[in-house]
């Protein structure tokens, strides 16, 4: 379960406060570590470009660090072109989980992690990050099944699914840059601003006027897309849980990273009135992840591993900023990433605490627990014990996985790429 910037000291308090029942269930019962993260990014650590998602999520899959995996930011520089492309699945160098787990016949369902789009050829079942976003039928493996797992969502097949999600991003600004009217605001928004906000109905009508219609794409960005897209991800893998025997299952969530670029307040001097409206969303956030959690520890079976994982943390940003009770979000952005991780691992043998684990060690572990050897191309290792209690496992080394990339054009319009670019400018990745 990877949870895109979830924090240890925001998740260690809303235990205390009782607000995450099932975060404090797995972390009272299993192992758990607060995970290095700079150290897996070296040369690049000292920016803020070092601890971006698509670096630190390959670099986990892979358990190699960025210049052996090939994904070193957002947007790939190194194809010559300008705009530089965003990172693609066809990319990555080295061989992820997935990848080797196919080389020995074993099953693996990815759904929505980062850099797997176009999806492609695995033993098993990926749905690709931009599942729902593209037109293109690459969105998952095998492609088949692309128009039965729109009908999972709700949707008659892919093309409806795509139509519906259209008109959700045309009202929402998730695929299109357009401002929204108030009076022509869905529902659904309404339903979601009141769930995580403390916004009434005349600042929520305020909130997309068209005096300011930068004050509602934000909050749509920051807010409304990452649930609604975690969300669809999240029912699609409580339905492909129970298909199969998987060796491997990993889901990936956003809204927790998302909503901390865009409402974090801790360590600024916010007022009272700003607190009232935007200052429990990401406390939120987290109980709405936890919630997917009890939700998946439901679908688990006797004896799997549960390993939960955050690529990083959050912290304030340093300075005297504050935010007057104008309604202003257009200067949201007050948390930057920070170490360290959280790593928790439910039904192995380790308990407590332990230390000195690198996020390079999570992918040499899983495939450690699954009797994979380590290969010499790894720049992490198994966690002793933490899966398995032979682990690491006497086995003979392998000098390297094989893995050939995808050999797949890019597959996304540009108004599909563009609205990802709008998203990242959004929450200050880039220009």
């Amino acid at each position: 379960m990877g949870v895109d910037g979830l924090d240890w000291v925001r998740l260690r308090e809303g235990i205390a406060r009782g607000a995450l029942p099932h975060f404090a269930e797995v972390l009272g019962s299993g192992a758990y570590a607060e995970v290095a993260v700079r150290s897996a990014v070296p040369g690049l650590s000292s920016t803020e470009h070092g601890m971006v998602s698509p670096v630190l999520w390959t670099s986990v899959a892979s358990g190699c660090y960025y210049f052996r995996h090939g994904v070193y930011d957002f947007r790939n520089g190194m194809l010559g072109a300008y705009p530089p492309p965003l990172f693609e699945s066809s990319h990555v160098r080295a061989a992820r989980i997935w990848d080797i787990l196919t080389l020995h016949d074993m099953a693996s369902l990815v759904v929505g992690y980062y850099v797997t789009h176009p999806a492609y050829p695995i033993k098993g079942v990926m749905v690709s990050d931009l599942f729902g976003e593209v037109q293109s039928r690459d969105a998952v493996w095998p492609p088949s099944r692309l128009d039965e797992l729109a009908a999972r969502l709700g949707s008659t097949d892919y093309e409806a699914l795509l139509r519906d999600w259209s008109t959700i991003g045309q009202e929402s600004v998730v695929l299109s840059n357009a401002p929204q009217q108030s009076e022509g605001m869905a529902e659904f928004e309404r339903d979601i601003l009141h769930r995580f906000t403390g916004l009434s109905e005349d600042e929520i009508a305020r909130l997309y006027s068209t005096e300011n219609p930068r004050f509602g794409q934000l909050i749509r960005y920051r807010l409304i897309y990452p649930y609604l897209r975690d969300d669809r991800f999240h029912r699609l893998f409580l339905t492909l849980l129970p298909e199969e025997n998987w060796r491997f299952a990993t889901v990936y969530y956003r809204l927790v990273d998302f909503v901390s670029h865009g409402f974090w307040e801790r360590g600024h001097a916010f007022s009272d009135d700003y607190l009232r409206r935007y200052g429990q969303v990401v406390d939120k956030a987290y109980a709405w992840i936890d919630q997917c959690l009890g939700e998946i520890r439901a679908g688990l079976r006797p004896g799997d591993r549960l390993v939960i994982l955050s690529d990083h943390g959050f912290t304030a940003k340093p300075g005297d900023q504050h935010l007057t009770d104008t309604g202003d979000i257009s200067d949201f952005g007050y948390a930057e990433h920070a170490e360290p991780a959280v790593l928790i691992v439910a039904g192995g043998p380790a308990r407590g605490e332990i230390r000195n684990v690198s996020l390079l060690d999570i992918g040499p572990s899983i495939l450690d627990a699954l009797g994979l050897a380590h290969a010499e191309t790894f720049d992490g290792g198994p966690v002793p014990k933490l899966l398995h209690a032979d682990a690491p496992r006497a086995l003979p080394r392998v000098p390297e996985y094989p893995y050939t990339p995808p050999q797949l054009s890019a597959s996304m319009t540009p108004g599909e790429e563009q609205a990802i670019l709008s998203r990242l400018a959004a929450l200050g990745y880039i220009e």
